[in-house]
C-alpha cells in the first residue's frame, strides 16, 4: 500500500519541478537570442502601446524586440527610438533614427533595438532588465516638425 502512494507523489513532484524549470520566469531561447520570460512594458501616458514588446539577450548584450502600436487616434511620425538603462537625460544623442509614418492603430516593428546606458554604451545581458523605452515623434498636423514630442515607457524584464 505504501508503494502505490509513492507513485502519485513522484509524478506530482516531477510535474512541479518541470513547472519551476520551464515556468513563465525562465528565459526562452530562439536561435542565438535568449528572451526574458517575464516582460512588462507600460507607457506613462496614453498614446502608444507596447504591444508584444519583449527584451532578449544576444551576444552578451540586451536588446528589445519592439512592437510599438499607435493608439493616438491620428497619424504620427516616429523620429527616434531609444532603449535606455539608467539615466535618460542624454538618451536623445544615442537614439536610433527612424523616420517612420504610423497611422492610428498600426504598429512599428524593430526586432533588434539595442539597449544602451546613459553614456551610449551597450547594456550587458543582466539576469533582469529595468529600463526605459523612449520615442520621439510628431503628429502629422504639427506646425513645426523639428519640435518633437517624447513618450516614455518603463520596461521590466526578468
Amino acid at each position: 500500500m505504501k508503494r502505490t502512494a509513492l507513485i502519485p507523489a513522484s509524478i506530482l513532484l516531477l510535474a512541479l519541478s518541470g513547472c519551476l524549470y520551464f515556468g513563465p520566469g525562465s528565459p526562452q531561447q530562439s536561435g542565438e537570442k535568449t528572451y526574458f520570460g517575464n516582460n512588462n512594458c507600460l507607457f506613462e501616458e496614453q498614446g502608444f502601446d507596447c504591444g508584444s514588446t519583449r527584451a532578449y539577450a544576444e551576444n552578451g548584450r540586451t536588446h528589445l524586440d519592439l512592437n510599438l502600436v499607435n493608439r493616438y487616434g491620428k497619424p504620427v511620425t516616429i523620429k527616434r527610438i531609444s532603449c535606455v538603462y539608467g539615466n535618460t537625460d542624454s538618451a536623445f544623442g544615442h537614439a536610433y533614427m527612424v523616420e517612420a509614418g504610423l497611422v492610428s492603430g498600426r504598429d512599428y516593428r524593430n526586432d533588434a533595438l539595442g539597449c544602451v546606458d546613459s553614456s551610449g554604451n551597450p547594456v550587458p545581458a543582466y539576469p533582469e532588465f529595468r529600463g526605459k523605452l523612449l520615442v520621439w515623434f510628431n503628429y502629422a498636423d504639427d506646425l513645426d516638425q523639428n519640435t518633437q514630442h517624447v513618450a516614455s515607457a518603463t520596461m521590466i524584464s526578468s
